[in-house]
């Protein structure tokens, strides 16, 4: 169900078997990995990856979004991972995904007090993961969009050990992706809605858009239509001039919130 990406999913799928066959590693006289880091663009299926490797392993899955945890005060949040901690000790073959775990780690412009803090809870999170990483049955997935943010303490062998790159889609990745998003749509919808789409011309406007934008795209040239049909107008299918306008309104967004992100924007 994921497009693109091959290189990720091979060795996704071998962690696949160091949850579900752990004799395979000893076998071989090696151990399997206590934890990995899916690094990538924003949108570029981090989250899905992780998502099918528990579902491919038979394994619970815990999604932590680090940065709903992290607060002004170690020990809220401390708390708040002590409780996810001790769930997932209890829980069997599971996997703790860490969403953005560069979250963790406040710049050096921030007060003194919070950088203490998140020192202690990096520390913290280190000793649990060794804990963890001794049962063979849990695997921790940590996500980041920004590598060089991610305190070394955690990146180290016996605790997240093994680097993944999700980059951005190439050109063939990214018809495999929208593909995908078409199939998916018209088999909700239970019908056709597309027409006979120029697909080379539709992606030749998606330079560096990953394959949450190609979603998000799909996403709205379809509410296009659902808003003209509401008004009383009959659309058609989907076409090629629809997709390409739909395209380009979208960049246009894109780039005024990323103005915003970064202050940019008056």
């Amino acid at each position: 169900d994921i497009g693109g990406l091959e290189r990720a999913k091979q060795q996704i799928a071998g962690l696949v078997f160091a949850l579900k066959s752990p004799d395979l590693h000893k076998k071989w006289g090696t151990q399997p990995p206590n934890g990995v880091l899916l690094y990538g663009p924003p949108g570029t299926g981090k989250s899905l990856l992780a998502k099918a490797l528990a579902r491919e392993a038979e394994a619970i899955f815990f999604h932590v979004r680090v940065t709903n945890v992290v607060t002004k005060w170690y020990g809220e949040s401390w708390e708040v991972l002590q409780e996810v901690f001790a769930q997932v000790k209890d829980s069997g073959r599971c996997i703790l995904f860490l969403d953005e775990i560069d979250d963790l780690v406040f710049d050096r412009a921030a007060p003194e007090e919070l950088r203490a803090a998140s020192r202690r809870l990096i520390n913290s999170i280190g000793e649990q993961l060794d804990d963890i990483g001794r049962s063979g049955d849990i695997l921790a997935v940590a996500s980041t969009n920004r590598p060089d943010a991610v305190d070394p303490t955690l990146i180290r062998p016996g605790r997240i050990d093994r680097l993944i790159e999700v980059p951005l889609p190439e050109s063939d990745e990214k018809r495999e992706i929208l593909q995908i998003h078409l199939r998916r749509a018209e088999a909700i919808a239970g019908r056709p809605l597309f027409g006979d789409l120029d697909l080379d011309a539709i992606l030749a406007r998606t330079v560096k858009m990953s394959g949450a934008d190609l979603a998000e795209i799909v996403q709205k040239v379809l509410e296009g239509k659902v808003q003209q049909e509401g008004a009383g107008i009959q659309p058609g299918p989907v076409t090629t001039e629809d997709m390409q306008r739909i395209i380009e309104e979208y960049r246009k967004t894109k780039e005024v919130i990323e103005k915003i992100r970064y202050g940019q924007y008056l």
